[in-house]
């Protein structure tokens, strides 16, 4: 990601450097040796990320810091100095800089610095953030599309409902926008499964929605009262009959089929009928689903994923739908308090999840859900991000989080890791760059 860098030392020679190897990383960069015109830049707007010495013509940037943070408190500074003291670093950390990188520097480390702090800089997080938790229901999907017409037509109807899609597809939520969306919103939305007083249940209801999950699990005498209801709600006047909508992931056609289900009372629930898709045939709902689901459990609103984190959440077969999908990006939040969620985390976490499958057909499962992964990739390469190919996105997917499992284990020692790997460490050192692996 480029971003426009306003870079400060009096010494020419860093600042040539320092201007080269920040251009040839794709930012732009503009050069001054004074920090009067580097708070002049700031408070003017200019500049993402600010990268400057301590010391310049005998004055000192931290004097300046609180100036320009007045005026841009999000602004990432990032000090470089030769007075590589411990009061140096303090004072760092207590202005809150981004990053302090002593003199002399390696390169790669101010430019890895510069991308950190780049990731933290998200305009249009605040505002994707506050669009997003407006929607009652997140997705722009085509597969989606049904079910919102269904949600508009049924929601002032009086028509029972059965909401059919699997595990963790949102089934509930579809049953309370149907609720919150037409005359009953005022009125009671109880979930019930004891259908043994039905006076007691019509009182509850009054004229709302009665809510039965996973219909299928109901037994032969809670079907029974279930139906003596729906029966005994056709005598109430249909502005104050309650109306029953109900769930399920199973196939009620198959279970009555097989004498597993009343078909009495399933021509009765199965009036008006909603079908919500898995998650893996909406398209790429997977990345307003994780930002939203990050912008509810933290508290900062500036957190977000790297789009390469993002890329593997959507290519990731999520077995549990959006219920899981919204477990992991919870965990991935409480485990790791950075600003931006990379890659390298979320690989980590899903492969702890693939880890913990044990037993005997380990490899085998392994297999099975890289074919499925591949098989996906294959079929749909225009879900690839821009310049990415099919092999180097197949073979990221082992390559990373080996080497991040690699280093994980080594404690971070790259010749070390780089040896546990069999291969050489400048080789790991391209790879690391290549992965963006940090």
């Amino acid at each position: 990601m480029k971003f426009d860098i306003l870079l400060a030392d009096d010494d020419d020679s860093v600042r040539l450097i320092l201007n080269k190897a920040l251009t040839r990383a794709g930012h732009n960069v503009k050069a001054t040796d004074n920090a009067q015109t580097l708070v002049k830049w700031t408070e003017s707007g200019m500049g993402d990320i600010v990268v400057s010495d301590v010391m310049m013509g005998g004055e000192d940037v931290f004097t300046r810091l609180p100036e320009i943070y007045k005026v841009r408190p999000n602004l990432p500074v990032i000090i470089i100095s030769a007075n590589n003291t411990v009061n140096t670093a303090l004072k760092a950390g207590e202005l809150k800089v981004f990053e302090y990188v002593p003199k002399p520097f390696d390169l790669a480390v101010v430019t890895e610095a510069v991308q950190r702090a780049g990731q933290s800089v998200n305009p249009k997080k605040a505002k994707l953030s506050a669009e997003l938790r407006k929607l009652p229901m997140i997705g722009r999907s085509t597969a989606m599309q049904p079910v919102y017409r269904a949600v508009s037509r049924y929601a002032s109807g009086n028509l029972p409902v059965l909401i059919q899609g699997p595990v963790g597809a949102g089934k509930d939520l579809v049953a309370k926008l149907i609720h919150d969306g037409g005359p009953r919103a005022e009125r009671p939305f109880i979930r019930v499964s004891d259908f043994s007083n039905l006076s007691l249940t019509l009182q509850k209801a009054n004229g709302g929605d009665v809510y039965i999950d996973e219909i299928a699990e109901l037994s032969p005498v809670q079907q029974e009262g279930l139906l003596a209801l729906m029966t005994e709600s056709e005598y109430i006047p249909p502005h104050q009959r309650p109306r029953v909508l109900s769930a399920t992931r199973k196939d009620l056609r198959r279970l009555a089929a097989e004498g597993n289900f009343r078909d009495d009372l399933l021509f009765r629930v199965n009036v008006a009928e909603i079908r919500i898709p898995p998650l893996s045939d909406r398209e790429r709902d997977t990345y307003e689903l994780a930002e939203f689901f990050l912008s509810q459990a933290s508290e900062r609103n500036n957190r977000r994923f790297e789009t390469a984190a993002l890329d593997i959440l959507h290519r990731h077969s999520w077995t549990g739908n959006v219920r899981e999908l919204e477990n992991i990006v919870r965990r991935l939040s409480v485990l790791y308090s950075d600003d931006v969620i990379t890659a390298s985390m979320v690989l980590q976490e899903l492969f702890k999840k693939l880890g913990s499958i044990g037993g005997a057909d380990d490899d085998a499962k392994m297999e099975s859900l890289l074919e499925q992964a591949c098989s996906r990739l294959v079929n749909k390469p225009h879900e690839l991000s821009p310049g990415q190919s099919l092999y180097a996105t197949a073979l990221s997917w082992v390559e990373k989080p080996l080497i991040i499992e690699a280093l994980r284990i080594t404690g971070g020692n790259k010749a070390k890791a780089a040896e546990k790997l069999g291969i050489h460490r400048n080789t790991l050192r391209t790879r690391l760059q290549s992965l963006e692996i940090d």
